[in-house]
């Protein structure tokens, strides 16, 4: 996948540069959109008529109440069962992302990775390279959900260059969160020694971790794994799972929390 090409500016002096729109969310701290958060969640779920709803949202939204752009960017891109509205909600989702709500950069990047977007270049092709770039945003707020897939483009060269070593890094950070398909692509870097030295008894921890959360890929890798260790390897293996599941037992199904 190449990245998009850099485009050159073309100025014309003879017109004047639009004036940049200035959004009421603008305005407020991240304190004060916090409390105007908090108050228009309260007010909003107290509404049992649909309509109603949408119209308050709708109306809290224009006053810049980021989570009212959020849930209102939601219901554009669900549409009302004829159309969707994507127009309205890439600029409700955008306008959330630039006060930094993660759920809504994540939202972004995954429309300009779906693509058929209007206005967003030839034929609605996906964009890649800004997906990349609102996952990044998203992740380092923290959302697990962007984290892993900034890692998986790292490691793919999916919209940016290929770094598995970064990649390794932002896997770690999903896997700390109990984002457990994380583990599995641990245990698989460890074992082909992508972004980290190459080292069998991690991967084989890692990959009794990800089998014990229910991971498929895990637990058809587990039995070929132990084939190929000697007896002194499967011990030293599962003493590292045991430390690793101690650290992540509440991201574990409580039923196999405590079995052999």
């Amino acid at each position: 996948m190449s990245l998009i090409n850099k485009l050159t500016a073309q100025w014309n002096h003879k017109s004047k540069a639009a004036a940049p729109v200035v959004w009421p969310e603008s305005a407020f701290t991240a304190e004060q959109h916090a409390a105007r958060n908090k108050q228009f969640s309260q007010t909003y779920h107290a509404y049992t008529h649909p309509q109603q709803a949408f119209e308050f949202c709708r109306a809290q939204a224009d006053e810049g109440v980021v989570l009212a752009l959020y849930l209102l960017a939601l219901q554009y891109e669900q549409g009302d069962g004829q159309q969707t509205y994507l127009s309205q909600a890439l600029s409700c989702y955008q306008r959330a992302g630039d006060c930094g709500h993660p759920e809504s950069l994540f939202n972004l990047a995954l429309l300009y990775l779906q693509g058929n977007l209007p206005g967003q270049g030839p034929q609605g092709k996906p964009n890649a390279v800004l997906a990349f770039s609102y996952f990044e945003q998203a992740a380092t707020l923290g959302l697990v959900q962007a984290q892993y897939n900034l890692a998986s483009m790292l490691d793919q060269g999916a919209g940016c260059f290929q770094d598995q070593s970064k990649a390794f890094d932002w896997y770690n950070k999903a896997a700390e969160q109990g984002y457990t398909q994380a583990w599995q692509n641990i245990a698989v870097m460890y074992y082909r020694g992508e972004g980290v030295e190459a080292d069998k008894l991690k991967a084989y921890a890692w990959t009794l971790l990800a089998a014990k959360a229910g991971v498929d890929e895990a637990i058809a890798a587990e039995p070929e794994m132990t084939q190929a260790l000697n007896s002194t390897e499967i011990l030293v293996g599962k003493a590292q799972f045991d430390h690793l599941q101690q650290g992540f037992l509440a991201y574990l199904p409580i039923e196999t929390r405590f079995e052999g």
